[in-house]
């Protein structure tokens, strides 16, 4: 399905549920030129507007200034190949049939997804809206080969692009940037993330390992690093640590690195540690001249994952630095899973020290924790996570030195 197409179907499912064109809708966002081109032969310029998000929606107040409605239902249907039709009341039943139809093929064919399944189950919205824009083959074929998609994504630990995904499994690879199929994935993505309500859309397909491109993806880090690749040793990270610097690495540089080195600093091996926001990251530079740092920016993206599964068994030992709310903790143990770490300045005990400068929890928040500590009991961290939740939450920027305690050393960092 062309990317015209795809829109189309988007307006003709919208028109089956609501029978009239009213309002706006969006089209997508970050369209390119040619995307931008299709759509004002389509619609003419007067109707789309780019927001500063940059998400483009269709004004239908505006398309209607010209034409009449029945005019643009038919001009749809002819480019669709056939035409727009209101959801017939009595239609449900039949619905509701091919529904199920396609939730028992799919537990069949795809056991391993149960879960999801029951899921869907509770809430069809996202089937019968694929139905209400497709035939019911059609609408089995994109339900399948979405949950192809999630059961590749489950036990893919590789980098791919959005649009290597679409090439895949929908033989285009510009199926999956926007549209329909877009917010089918999203969808079921979020019911398989066990925090999904903590991740916007991009932070649930990079948790993915699912990319825009990688020339954008990349990892900040500190420390006396070198590293080998096709032959040669590399220590630009090295020298620009001896300098006070951090270095950038991109997707390009950390894929097929055979061999990488924490060299030792006053005779001992750097400890490493992760931290999630800019400011603080910054501070440790300062203060932690002989560690390691690696800048997770909030929610870590694959580069900084792979960069912490190279580093972190060469460490004289992992930490990780980010507020206390769920959010935090939740990234903490991301990172703890790619290899064991201990919490450094978020613990309990510095949580209690800072009791005056903690945070109130906003009902979601509270909602969060109530969620880990009910479907994941193996969470890595849950003294914080009560503490948190009875007390409020420590953001990082509001950390201090407690006036009783000497300013830290190595045999303190934790």
């Amino acid at each position: 399905m062309d990317f015209l197409e795809e829109v189309l179907s988007k307006i003709a499912r919208r028109y089956a549920l609501k029978t009239c064109l009213r309002g706006t809708m969006k089209l997508g966002e970050h369209l390119d030129r040619e995307q931008m081109t299709v759509l004002a032969n389509f619609f003419g310029l007067a109707p789309l507007k780019v927001n500063n998000k940059e998400e483009v929606r269709l004004i239908f107040k505006d398309l209607l200034q010209n034409s009449s409605e029945s005019q643009w239902l038919k001009k749809i249907g002819d480019t669709l190949g056939y035409p727009l039709q209101a959801q017939p009341k009595n239609n449900g039943e039949a619905n509701r049939k091919a529904t199920q139809g396609i939730y028992a093929s799919l537990v069949l064919a795809y056991p391993e997804l149960h879960s999801l399944f029951s899921l869907l189950q509770e809430d069809d919205s996202s089937i019968r809206s694929i139905l209400s824009g497709n035939s019911e083959k059609k609408g089995k074929e994109k339900c399948f080969a979405m949950a192809e998609i999630i059961s590749f994504l489950l036990h893919n630990s590789e980098v791919i692009t959005v649009s290597d995904l679409g090439a895949r499994f929908f033989k285009d690879s510009k199926s999956l940037r926007q549209g329909e199929l877009r917010t089918l994935l999203i969808r079921w993505l979020r019911l398989v993330e066990p925090q999904p309500e903590l991740l916007d859309a991009d932070d649930l397909l990079a948790s993915h390992h699912i990319l825009h491109d990688r020339l954008t993806v990349n990892a900040v880090l500190y420390g006396p690093i070198l590293y080998e690749k096709n032959g040669k040793t590399f220590d630009w990270i090295y020298q620009l640590y001896r300098q006070g610097e951090t270095a950038t690495l991109g997707w390009s540089n950390i894929q097929d690195i055979d061999r990488i080195y924490l060299q030792e600093q006053d005779s001992c091996t750097p400890d490493l540690i992760s931290c999630e926001n800019e400011a603080p990251f910054s501070s440790l530079i300062h203060q932690k001249k002989n560690s390691c740092l690696l800048f997770t920016s909030g929610f870590p993206s694959s580069a900084v994952q792979r960069l912490y599964q190279l580093l972190s068994p060469l460490a004289a030992s992992c930490h990780h630095w980010g507020d206390s709310d769920p959010a935090g903790l939740r990234i903490a143990a991301i990172m703890h899973k790619l290899h064991p770490l201990n919490l450094y300045r978020c613990e309990v005990s510095t949580l209690q020290r800072h009791k005056k400068m903690l945070l109130p929890l906003s009902q979601q928040q509270k909602n969060d924790i109530l969620n880990i500590v009910e479907n994941q009991p193996d969470f890595p961290f849950p003294d914080e996570l009560l503490f948190t939740l009875d007390n409020g939450w420590l953001e990082q920027e509001s950390w201090q030195v407690s006036r009783s305690q000497k300013p830290e050393d190595r045999s303190q960092i934790s």
